[in-house]
């Protein structure tokens, strides 16, 4: 779960004409926020939390904030059409053209979260070790000429499309949101945990 902050009238605020994102964590192992949680809370959800704190260690994921467990309230609806001017407009996702980012790299990262827009995207279905159970979807699109393809996390849309696999046919824009998961092997991916179709 995370998001970009809003002031009291629901506008985005900025910082370094970018958005200011926030990603709520928990007191977890790895900074995870229960399912339970949060299940009830969806894309473009306007939601109010009572931040508690910041981790101790600073990192590239600086959005982090540590809050209240039982704050979270859904208070509206941010409206579709204004997205767009939250988009990053940098040349590259998170500085690189690959899959993941080096320890060195992520050194020089101060950010772990961006949103931009896309115009045509397709969803590939890969299976690990040969097993179905093991299948995984893994979104295919292009951002300024340059061909990504990314692990998708966003549990709404994996639900929506192994239900409809047409669901992205046809789709003038899409809005995506990525961040970069902790370290695995010393490698820190790149990842798709929100997609808006739009």
């Amino acid at each position: 779960m995370a998001g970009i902050e809003l002031d009291n009238n629901n506008n985005p605020k900025f910082e370094n004409s970018r958005p200011k994102w926030v990603r709520p964590i928990c007191d977890t192992i790895h900074g995870e926020v229960h399912t339970f949680l949060v299940a009830h809370v969806h894309l473009l959800d306007i939601v109010e939390i009572n931040v508690t704190g910041y981790p101790l260690e600073k990192s590239h994921q600086s959005e982090n904030v540590l809050f209240r467990e039982t704050s979270i309230n859904v208070s509206g609806r941010f409206k579709v059409h204004d997205v767009d001017r939250l988009c990053d407009r940098r040349k590259m996702i998170f500085g690189s053209t690959g899959k993941a980012l080096s320890e060195e790299a992520i050194g020089a990262l101060s950010y772990s979260l961006l949103l931009i827009r896309v115009n045509k995207l397709e969803v590939v279905e890969k299976m690990y070790d040969q097993k179905v159970e093991k299948m995984k979807l893994r979104l295919v699109f292009d951002y300024n000429g340059i061909e990504y393809d990314l692990p998708i996390t966003d549990p709404i849309f994996i639900y929506n499309y192994q239900r409809n696999p047409q669901l992205t046919e046809d789709v003038a824009n899409a809005y995506l949101c990525l961040s970069l998961a902790i370290a695995h092997n010393d490698l820190y991916y790149k990842l798709v945990p929100g997609i808006i179709l739009h």
